[in-house]
């Protein structure tokens, strides 16, 4: 009988495709809406405290980019290891999937990000263990972005970068086996984008709402999850 091995590294892709596919099958999952009626998971449920009840907004409203455009994004509001993390994060998907160039400042971009955010806050929990799909559907996605990148992203940002990304993965991974209570947390943040240089306007800022879960996490553990889930809803509204 004759035995074929597959080369190492095809073989490694060949894993990131099937995790890629199952987190696809399962992202969806996360921005579920709470009923506000009753507390999330059902009657093992503990009741959310504060928020607007965790409800995920309507998308935000579209915008048109085209590719090569440079983009700067910033985000103010949270620490700084949060503001830094996601800049960085948003950064590398809008370059992997949007093929957008950073720009060095602002005044030489072509389309400006602003995120500001607005509260962190709980939104209850459930006696369930999370399902390993649901907490690497998109996590899991921004570290394999960031491996893949590698030194695409060089200097501070793409250090910044390779952190969330190693944050995001370790979550996901820490899932898997996980057994106990489920917190669910959201997120309140402020998303305008402006044009050739210029800062958009007070009002042209929207607002929106992110939330994710993990089992038995904290503010600081749940960070990586909702900054991805805020970027991906970012780069679903950009338009070619």
């Amino acid at each position: 009988m004759r035995v074929c091995y597959l080369p190492f590294k095809l073989a490694a892709l060949l894993c990131l495709l099937a995790l890629c596919a199952l987190g696809a099958g399962c992202a969806a999952q996360q921005d579920k809406p709470v009923d506000r009626g009753a507390p999330a998971g059902g009657p093992n449920a503990e009741a959310p405290s504060g928020g607007d009840g965790g409800a995920a907004d309507a998308p935000l409203q579209s915008v048109q980019v085209r590719k090569g455009q440079t983009v700067h994004v910033a985000v103010t509001g949270g620490d700084s290891a949060f503001n830094a993390d996601m800049e960085s994060m948003l950064t590398g998907y809008l370059q992997s999937e949007k093929d957008l160039t950073p720009a060095d400042s602002p005044q030489k971009a072509d389309v400006l990000i602003r995120v500001k955010i607005e509260d962190i806050y709980p939104l209850g929990s459930r006696n369930a263990p999370v399902s390993a799909g649901h907490a690497l559907g998109s996590t899991a996605t921004g570290a394999m972005l960031g491996a893949l990148l590698g030194g695409a992203t060089g200097g501070r940002s793409g250090l910044a970068w390779g952190a969330s990304a190693g944050a995001a993965l370790g979550l996901g991974v820490a899932l898997l086996d996980s057994s106990g209570k489920s917190k669910i947390w959201g997120m309140n943040a402020q998303v305008g984008i402006g044009r050739n240089g210029r800062e958009p306007a007070e009002a042209d800022m929207h607002r929106t709402t992110v939330r994710a879960e993990g089992a038995n996490m904290g503010k600081e553990e749940i960070a990586p999850a909702l900054e991805d889930t805020l970027s991906r809803k970012i780069l679903d509204s950009l338009r070619f």
